[in-house]
């Protein structure tokens, strides 16, 4: 290790900059968050730098002699003013013992700028000596997926509290326990969420002696999205690496599944057609019980968990059981798989309105009032209607819609194993069988006919068959 990591005091402290193109804005841009009395002397800035200066953060100067500019007292030099000045800078600052950076001189430099994470309060730095910058630039942004962005607000509300624990428990290793179970449980949670005010006055009940959740853990209902798990979210992706035990449906995908911590605890309560399968009221229980055992409880869900996956019964439930809950949405089918097939479910002139629904038994495809949905401009995702696809297409047709009305049937959709086919809604039972097992979407609606299958299937007509769907409309 040639370059120690260390942390400067730059506040109120002053910092020059040499030059003013980007290399030096970027410098300008980072250090102005320090607090530091920055100085950047340029003739010609970059026009972000003069809105800088205009806000107040940094102070711009015409260009020096840099054999000549006093540099003492300042406590970082930073140039990219290109050589000679580069040179000559970087031999005065360290002969006056200022660290000294030169932009992309690594031999010019007394110190190097690592690639930086921001969390606040919380911050960390990767080098690679400057040997690679790229390379550190791609681990932290890997680095970053994995850090909540409200880590800082943690870190400030434990800071705020530490003198009074200190107060409270002498000994060091009760406080470090104590802080683990606030950072691993339902307070560092609700703060990470976002939830301060509750998170503090949880703090303070802990601190006061008055803590009804202690040792109880917290429960994450998260969307895992429709298949593919680079549709995943950071959120998601940080809380399954975070579990101690999954609970998980049959629409969650291996590859999801792969990315969770390795040893957290994987338990299947999806529901197969044709098998038995756990009771919604005890998936409930076995949620809440694996919570008052004290674990990181996370129920992965296809989708998103509160579009037809029962994911507000779970959170009443767990909420009515006194237990912290937190929602991390995910990409409902509809719109996974739309992009995945190139489908617009919106589009101006076309589709003005988008209708989510299910029509999972019998008893809920002759429930619906197909009547309010007829309109041509409607566009139509329908959640697990296979099996009821033929009551669909003729409640639709017999409330009015056209059978003609273009369809997309998507199964397994974002997976590699995907299968879309297209067709009208008159078709719509044969659609669905030609598409093969597999969890399926069904998409009504003109803009059917701006999906890639679709244009692959029929091609240059669309044009033609887009511009009479136009005039149509227009007539009516």
């Amino acid at each position: 290790m040639r370059y120690f990591p260390i942390f400067v005091d730059l506040k109120d402290r002053p910092v020059f900059i040499f030059g003013g193109g980007e290399p030096a804005l970027n410098k300008a841009r980072l250090l102005s968050k320090t607090g530091a009395h920055i100085r950047v002397f340029a003739d010609h800035a970059e026009a972000e730098l003069q809105r800088l200066a205009d806000e107040g953060r940094i102070e711009l100067h015409p260009a020096v002699d840099p054999h000549s500019v006093e540099l003492i007292g300042a406590a970082l030099v930073v140039s990219s003013a290109g050589d000679p000045a580069d040179r000559v800078l970087s031999e005065r600052a360290r002969a006056l013992g200022i660290p000294v950076n030169v932009v992309d001189r690594t031999e010019l430099c007394s110190f190097i700028t690592p690639a930086i994470i921001d969390r606040g309060t919380v911050l960390a730095a990767i080098g690679t000596e400057g040997a690679a910058p790229v390379l550190a630039r791609r681990l932290r942004a890997k680095i970053e997926s994995l850090l909540p962005a409200r880590l800082g607000d943690l870190a400030d509300l434990i800071g705020s509290r530490r003198e009074r624990l200190a107060g409270i428990a002498p000994d060091v290793s009760a406080r470090r326990a104590f802080w683990e179970e606030v950072v691993d449980g339902p307070i560092g949670a609700a703060a990470l969420a976002g939830r301060m005010d509750e998170a503090t006055v949880a703090l303070d009940d802990k601190l006061s002696g008055r803590d009804p959740g202690a040792g109880q853990g917290v429960v994450y209902l998260v969307g895992a999205g429709p298949g593919d798990p680079e549709l995943l979210t950071l959120k998601a992706l940080r809380v399954l690496q975070d579990a101690d035990i999954i609970f998980h449906d049959d629409l969650v995908t291996p590859e999801v599944l792969d990315l969770a911590r390795r040893d957290a605890e994987r338990v299947f309560v999806g529901k197969k057609a044709g098998t038995k399968c756990i009771a919604q009221r005890d998936i409930n229980q076995e949620l809440s019980a694996a919570a008052r055992r004290g674990l990181r409880v996370v129920r992965l869900k296809g989708g998103d968990p509160f579009v037809f996956g029962r994911g507000g019964e779970e959170m009443e439930h767990l909420q009515a059981a006194g237990i912290e809950v937190f929602i991390v949405p995910g990409i409902t089918a509809a719109l996974g798989c739309a992009a995945a097939a190139e489908l617009p479910l919106t589009y101006r002139k076309e589709s003005a309105r988008l209708t989510l629904m299910t029509a999972h038994r019998a008893a809920d495809a002759e429930a619906i009032d197909w009547t309010g949905l007829v309109r041509n401009d409607t566009t139509l995702a329908i959640y697990m209607g296979r099996a009821t696809s033929p009551l669909v297409a003729r409640g639709l047709v017999e409330a009015g819609r056209d059978p003609h009305t273009p369809v997309l049937v998507i199964t397994n959709g974002t997976r590699p194993d995907a299968r879309t086919v297209t067709g009208t809604l008159e078709e719509l039972p044969d659609l669905v069988k030609q598409a093969g097992e597999g969890p399926a979407l069904l998409v009504l609606g003109q803009v059917v006919r701006r999906s890639r299958p679709w244009r692959d299937r029929f091609g240059a007509a669309i044009s033609r068959i887009t511009g009479h769907a136009r005039q149509t409309e227009s007539v009516t």
